[in-house]
C-alpha cells in the first residue's frame, strides 16, 4: 500500500441473488484495502458522468457485483457505506493475472 490513502479493515457485503437476480440478502466478508476519499468526476457503465467520492483499492482477484457495497469506518469512527458506481480491474502488464481492483464509490 502506498502512502497516499489511508490502509483500512473494510466490510463487503456481497449481495446473494435470487433466481431473477434480485437481492435477498448479504454477506459480510472482512477485507484489507487502501480507501482514498476524494471526489472525482467518472463515467459508469452507462458512460454517464457521476460523482465518485472515494476510491477502494483491493489487491488480486476480488468477487464483485455491482449490487454489492461496502462499509468503511473513517478516523472519526464514522461508519461510511460506498454503494459501487464503478468498478476497473488493473492487470500486470501483458498477463491476465489480476494486479489490483479499483472499487469507485
Amino acid at each position: 500500500m502506498s502512502i497516499f490513502g489511508y490502509p483500512a479493515d473494510i466490510i463487503h457485503k456481497s449481495a446473494i441473488l435470487d433466481e431473477w437476480n434480485r437481492v435477498t440478502d448479504y454477506n459480510s466478508i472482512p477485507k484489507k484495502a487502501k480507501v482514498v476519499e476524494e471526489q472525482k468526476l467518472i463515467k459508469n457503465d452507462k458512460g454517464e458522468d457521476v460523482i465518485s467520492i472515494a476510491e477502494i483499492h483491493l489487491e488480486g482477484i476480488q468477487d464483485i457485483k455491482t449490487q454489492d457495497y461496502f462499509l468503511y469506518t473513517n478516523a472519526l469512527g464514522k461508519e461510511i457505506r460506498y454503494d459501487i458506481k464503478h468498478i476497473e480491474i488493473k492487470k500486470n502488464i501483458g498477463t491476465d493475472d489480476v494486479k489490483k481492483v479499483i472499487i469507485y464509490g
